[in-house]
């Protein structure tokens, strides 16, 4: 038997090298095939090894059906149909300031007939005047590429703006899916402390009725045991309202065992936030210099084609004309244009500096918040455990006959507040790795 023990306790080693992506999942298997021989054993072992290389880890498929929410949330989003409608806009600004012309160029028809001493004579005929022109307006020097800037930058500041949308909405997608968590878990609590209490219920039943203890200890067990029942009534409501705002952001079911996101450790280069007020001072900087290369109105060219003929003449003259229109412009027009202008790089060039201020002091706080996250678990762990220990050494005395009800009573409350509690607080952990790849700026 010793060697038997010597040699399952080297297999058990010798499985778990070979499986080592899967440590926990390979010693489990290893506990539940005591009995099997040790040829089997090592035929498996290199199987199990494959499976746990080929198979995606749990944070993968968590990572995967996170960003099937998020993907889910943009596509019945407002905000976001609203922003890929304007890239049709940006499109056609983008192809209007490639064009040769700064307008569209307008075709005229000019007709005068002097009827005067027509039909006097047998055969005469009207003086007639016949104009045809085209006229387009022309770009100013500096303007052409001044307007082919602005729309660049309205392009790069659309894409930075879904980027950041997106990013916004990821985060909301966060929040609700770990309060759907936290309702669950509040369900769990509930539920567990409910079967706790009717077990100590049915246990006070047969001891009132064996004559241990008094008709009041029953009644106040039973007490504890319906408020316990209306508990569970509320949590199921909250569940069901979580569940209901997680399903109508993102259009599907909640992650069934979501698990916590892996904290990244520097963020995101650009980072959207950054990005969407950096290309929005990018735009507004384009706009001051469509501005100042627009002083006044662009100038017009035009060709003309005239026909005349006069009373009486059986043949018509033609004639070609050629104009230019040169709007007469100063700078006193264009200044309140360009005083617009200014002020919006003003404010742009504040909500970036702001942008800095404000991500560097998020994401410093979010990481203190992980940080705490994870003491505030270690410590309601201990409580839970020193807590149960309590509550079994009630319960134990309290059979005994030692301890009245209420001591158990009071121990089993506070079991149920150390658990309840432990429960918060892995969810605050998985909302803290959230809340911290969120100011990251990692989209999932």
């Amino acid at each position: 038997m010793l060697f038997s023990s010597v040699l399952y306790r080297r297999l058990i080693l010798f499985t778990v090298v070979l499986a080592a992506p899967t440590v926990a999942a390979a010693t489990s298997a290893g506990s539940t095939i005591a009995g099997s021989t040790i040829a089997g054993s090592m035929l498996t072992a290199p199987t199990v090894a494959a499976a746990a290389v080929a198979a995606p880890s749990t944070a993968q498929l968590g990572a995967s059906e996170l960003a099937a929410a998020v993907n889910g949330a943009w596509q019945r989003s407002p905000q976001a149909r609203m922003l890929e409608a304007q890239r049709e806009e940006i499109s056609a600004g983008q192809v209007a300031a490639q064009g040769f012309t700064a307008g569209a160029p307008v075709l005229g028809l000019a007709q005068r007939r002097d009827r005067r001493g027509a039909g006097t004579e047998p055969g005469g005929n009207a003086g007639r005047e016949t104009e045809l022109s085209l006229e387009a307006p022309l770009w100013r020097a500096g303007q052409r590429s001044a307007r082919q800037a602005l729309a660049l930058a309205a392009g790069t500041d659309l894409d930075a703006q879904i980027a950041h949308a997106r990013l916004n909405l990821a985060g909301e997608v966060r929040e609700r899916l770990w309060e759907v968590v936290a309702a669950r878990e509040a369900l769990t609590e509930a539920q567990s402390h409910l079967e706790q209490l009717e077990t100590l219920a049915t246990e006070v039943t047969r001891r009132v009725a064996a004559g241990d203890l008094a008709r009041t200890d029953a009644m106040a067990v039973q007490q504890e045991v319906l408020a316990a029942r209306a508990e569970l009534g509320l949590a199921q409501v909250r569940l069901q309202a979580q569940v209901l705002r997680y399903r109508n952001l993102t259009g599907q079911e909640p992650i069934a065992a979501p698990v916590d996101e892996v904290a990244g450790s520097n963020p995101v280069v650009p980072h959207p936030r950054l990005q969407a007020s950096r290309t929005g001072l990018q735009q507004a900087q384009a706009m001051l210099g469509l501005v100042q290369a627009s002083r006044s109105e662009p100038w017009t060219l035009g060709v003309s084609l005239r026909s005349e003929r006069d009373s009486g003449a059986t043949a018509a003259t033609r004639s070609v004309g050629l104009s230019v229109q040169i709007p007469l412009g100063s700078v006193e027009r264009n200044r309140p244009q360009v005083a617009a202008a200014s002020t919006r790089i003003a404010g742009a060039a504040a909500e970036v500096a702001q942008a800095q201020a404000t991500l560097a002091d998020e994401i410093a706080l979010a990481r203190l918040q992980l940080d705490q996250a994870r003491e505030s678990l270690a410590l309601s762990a201990a409580r839970t455990t020193l807590a149960r220990e309590h509550a079994g050494l009630i319960d134990k005395a309290f059979r005994l006959g030692e301890r009245p009800l209420a001591e158990r009573l009071r121990a089993q409350a506070q079991v149920h507040e150390a658990h309840t509690h432990e429960r918060q607080q892995r969810v605050a952990l998985g909302l803290a790795h959230a809340r911290f790849n969120q100011a990251l700026g990692i989209l999932p």
